[in-house]
């Protein structure tokens, strides 16, 4: 496979796909980590989670930074309204797995500044850079109203968005305004939305597998798992770790090329990716060069897995 540096920008602590993530990127040697940065509510918090993974992989030399903690437009003390099919960890933020327990909530101004200029000098040094964005888009906007000619021609492969229902998705909803500037401005943007990603269901069996493993790295995941099972009852589904597996073998899924804007208004419609190409003709024009996905093959993806994670 091809060798790619990557940016991580993450959301890790509500849900355990992003600590897996990380581990299957850190796992392919194919893949060099140049960074990683949190985005968010407590992003502070965070960034020790993030660092207490890398202290069980022996890689404290890999940078972490804070990132953003407030959507664009939500007021300091504001809160994202959260849509009722989910129920938000972050007010008491489960770990990556035993550890990351910082108690101190890192301002958002002085996050936003350390985030995002550490992503900006990323980008300078490295042109080939691929950005992977695992969370909301905050971070990533400030970087493009900061340098959009330097930022368009940057490749990001995102999770969020529904390209196949109206139902507003959970990295989208949490800031539909950064989700805007960044699909509008990028010329280089693929997004992984919820319609293939919730099929990356982690069954009974596969679990008690990873459990015969015995091996530390494992054992540290497994009990950050049982954290969140016993807080939520919600299934183990490993989103975020299709960017990554996209990035091992790109015919883990299919893209298809499309038109799509960020609804930012109405009560049940705010964060919902509109599909903008013409309905009236069967097979229409589509300009750009924003890509979704619009398949994901299941043998090739737990290929992946079985190998590095």
């Amino acid at each position: 496979m091809e060798k790619y540096k990557i940016l991580i920008d993450t959301d890790l602590g509500d849900d355990v796909d992003d600590t897996a993530a990380l581990m299957l990127a850190l796992n392919c040697p194919d893949l060099e980590i140049l960074g990683i940065t949190t985005v968010y509510k407590d992003t502070g918090k965070r960034r020790k989670m993030v660092e207490d993974l890398l202290r069980h992989w022996g890689r404290t030399e890999i940078p972490v930074h804070a990132g953003r903690g407030r959507a664009l437009l939500e007021p300091p003390g504001g809160a994202v309204e959260e849509p009722l099919q989910y129920e938000l960890l972050g007010r008491e933020i489960p770990t990556a797995g035993a550890g990351g327990s910082g108690e101190d909530e890192t301002g958002a101004e002085q996050c936003s500044e350390t985030a995002v200029d550490f992503m900006l000098d990323t980008v300078r040094r490295e042109p080939e850079l691929v950005i992977l964005e695992m969370g909301c888009m905050t971070n990533l906007a400030l970087a493009f109203l900061r340098e959009p000619e330097r930022m368009k021609k940057v490749r990001i492969i995102a999770m969020g968005g529904a390209f196949f229902n109206t139902a507003p998705e959970w990295n989208i909803v949490c800031d539909p305004e950064a989700v805007s500037i960044v699909a509008e401005q990028a010329d280089n943007l693929v997004m992984m939305g919820l319609d293939v990603t919730k099929y990356l269901k982690v069954s009974p069996e596969r679990l008690e597998e990873w459990h015969g493993k015995g091996s530390e790295t494992m054992d540290y995941y497994l009990r950050g798992i049982d954290i969140f099972q016993k807080k939520t009852g919600y299934p183990i589904t490993l989103h975020d770790v299709l960017l990554v597996a996209y990035l091992i073998d790109p015919q883990v899924v299919t893209l298809k090329r499309g038109r799509f804007s960020v609804e930012l208004a109405g009560n049940l419609t705010r964060g919902t990716m509109v599909d903008r190409t013409n309905y009236y003709e069967i097979d229409p024009p589509v300009q750009g060069n924003f890509r979704f996905a619009e398949e994901v093959d299941l043998e090739r993806f737990w290929s992946v897995m079985e190998r590095y994670f």
